[in-house]
């Protein structure tokens, strides 16, 4: 069973995470306007970059539904 404090830290590291790919996406999208020479398809890219976000998402989701029961149950720190 997860731990309040573990719950919290994955949370951050989550939200590191998906502020690193958005941080890339945008990079990424920058690149595609302006049809900069890339290595791969540049559309590929993107599209895993979009795929890897909505995954972060949904493991933030599941870590903030898990620290709301965590509160309902009053473990609040």
């Amino acid at each position: 069973m997860a731990t309040f404090h573990g719950l919290r830290a994955q949370r951050r590291e989550l939200l590191n995470d998906l502020e690193t790919l958005e941080t890339d996406i945008t990079a990424q999208t920058a690149m595609l306007n302006t049809a900069s020479a890339v290595s791969g398809d540049p559309d590929d890219h993107l599209a895993w970059l979009q795929r890897q976000r909505a995954g972060l998402l949904v493991l933030l989701s599941e870590a903030e539904r898990a620290l709301l029961e965590f509160s309902a149950d009053g473990w609040d720190e």
